[in-house]
C-alpha cells in the first residue's frame, strides 16, 4: 500500500474540479489524470490552517534530490496553466507533480518516466503558502 498523503481541503476541491475538465490539457496531462484522481481521493484532507509546514501543497516550492545523479533541483508545484519548466514551475498534472502533492520533506516519491519508474527524495519545503498564512493562493 502507498504511504498516506495529506492535502488541504481547498487543494482537494480545486484539483477535483480540474480532474473533471479534461479539455485544453496536453496528452501527457490527460494520461496522468487517473493517477492524480486516485492520489487526491486517497489523501487525508485537512483544513489549510491545519496542514503541517513540511507537506507539499499547491504552489509549494520544493527542493528534490535525484538519487541517481545526486543532483538537487528546485520546483514549484503549480496548476497546468502556470507550468513553465524553464522557470522551475511544474504542473500538478505532470507525473512528478502528481507524485509530489501531499508528501512531506524526507519522503521519497516515485513516478513514471519513459524509461520506467523514477524516484526522487523531497529534501525540503522552501515555501508553502499555508505556512505563510496564504490560504487561497
Amino acid at each position: 500500500m502507498d504511504k498516506q498523503i495529506t492535502i488541504t481541503e481547498l487543494d482537494f476541491a480545486r484539483l477535483s474540479k480540474l480532474t473533471l475538465s479534461e479539455k485544453k490539457l496536453q496528452a501527457i496531462e490527460v494520461r496522468n489524470l487517473p493517477f492524480l484522481t486516485e492520489e487526491i481521493n486517497r489523501a487525508a484532507k485537512v483544513e489549510s490552517k491545519a496542514i503541517a509546514s513540511d507537506y507539499v501543497t499547491m504552489n509549494s516550492k520544493v527542493e528534490v534530490l535525484d538519487p541517481d545523479t545526486k543532483r538537487v533541483m528546485t520546483f514549484q508545484l503549480v496548476y497546468p496553466e502556470e507550468a513553465n519548466l524553464k522557470n522551475g514551475k511544474i504542473s500538478v498534472l505532470s507525473p512528478m507533480g502528481s507524485a509530489l502533492l501531499g508528501y512531506k520533506a524526507g519522503d521519497t516519491i516515485s513516478f513514471n518516466v519513459p524509461k520506467g519508474i523514477k524516484k526522487m527524495e523531497i529534501k525540503s519545503i522552501l515555501y508553502q503558502p499555508e505556512s505563510q498564512g496564504e490560504y487561497t493562493v
